[in-house]
């Protein structure tokens, strides 16, 4: 059951207030948050909730090394000038 933590909460590091995990899993976008498994893994056993309902190659993605802030920043940069 994919909603049965949705209604658990805890302080979300980047946003800096209390969110529930119905949020992480889509935090207003198409894709999980990147610190799902770094939040809630002391609430629960995040690793086999995520591998019981989503696919290894979402999983992966989540877990794909970011790009630095600054190369980040300069491909936003890119795309607004394209535009």
């Amino acid at each position: 059951m994919i909603d049965q933590y949705d209604e658990k909460t805890r302080r979300c590091p980047m946003l800096g207030h209390d969110l529930t995990f119905s949020y992480c899993r889509a935090p207003g976008r198409d894709y999980l948050c990147s610190k799902i498994f770094d939040c809630w893994w002391e609430r629960f056993d995040i690793k086999d909730f995520m591998s019981a309902n989503y696919p290894a190659e979402t999983i992966a993605e989540i877990l794909k090394p970011k790009q630095p802030k600054v190369a980040s920043l300069y491909d936003i940069i890119q795309r607004a000038q394209k535009t």
